[in-house]
């Protein structure tokens, strides 16, 4: 059986932010590990198993499934009242409305998940760099990005011990670069772009102008509030010693 039903999201919260939410109801609802997600620009499908979700699309996507399976979709164009419509389609092996009560209470606990930030932030210090994760975990991988004080010695190479690094990875490095990226492309021949494969070198104007961005993000990503202020204030920090923080990835 099929069940639709729309809801109205907020309007100043990002697409991103709202896409988080629902992927923490999902963990909640199915527990980590114990569904499968497939993820374009304006949709979540999540599933029990991934073998159902593959069989659902090559029978055409009908209106039963063999495990239960979320569909939601973002209908961009459709406001109301200042809000985004979100279309919420929930399926199931049912062949009548049995369990319309079952649907109607998993839609209330998303409404009530929807309403609230995610704070998920972890922190760990290895030596001399800080280690911090929001939205990563441990099966992600261990692609990423370090941020380092960086200053010149009287030889021209790199100055030692001038303070702790910052380690980010891809998965929350993402929302960083909508600041980061504020800067690029630069002027200087060989440093036009964002190397993420290599150092990339900004400078303390160029930081200014970043933290300005990421604070605007914050507003619309309540979310990540505590992840973009801890990394800013790092930043902060860090210009009081230095001119220039480098970022190299590892990707």
């Amino acid at each position: 059986m099929r069940y639709d039903t729309e809801i109205a999201c907020t309007s100043y919260l990002t697409l991103h932010e709202q896409k988080l939410r629902i992927k923490s109801f999902l963990v909640e609802y199915f527990g980590t590990a114990n569904f499968f997600l497939v993820e374009t620009g304006f949709s979540i499908t999540a599933v029990q198993e991934e073998a159902a979700f593959f069989e659902w699309i090559n029978a055409g996507r009908p209106n039963r499934t063999t495990k239960e399976l979320f569909l939601f979709k973002w209908m961009e164009q459709e406001r109301r009242s200042g809000h985004f419509l979100l279309k919420c389609s929930f399926f199931n092996r049912s062949e009548d409305n049995s369990r319309q009560k079952q649907f109607e209470k998993i839609v209330s606990q998303m409404k009530e998940h929807m309403e609230h930030p995610i704070l998920t932030l972890d922190i760990t210090q290895k030596e001399k760099i800080i280690e911090v994760r929001q939205f990563h975990h441990r099966a992600d991988g261990k692609i990423g990005y370090g941020l380092y004080p960086y200053a010149e010695d009287e030889n021209g190479h790199w100055r030692k011990n001038l303070g702790t690094g910052l380690w980010i990875y891809r998965e929350d490095f993402h929302l960083l670069y909508e600041g980061i990226k504020e800067v690029y492309p630069r002027k200087e021949t060989g440093f036009e772009d964002f190397d993420d494969t290599g150092m990339n070198f900004i400078s303390k104007p160029e930081w200014k102008v970043i933290l300005n961005h990421w604070a605007k993000l914050a507003i619309n990503n309540p979310s990540s509030l505590e992840f973009l202020d801890y990394v800013s204030r790092w930043v902060i920090a860090t210009l009081e010693q230095v001119d220039e923080i480098a970022i190299e990835g590892n990707l």
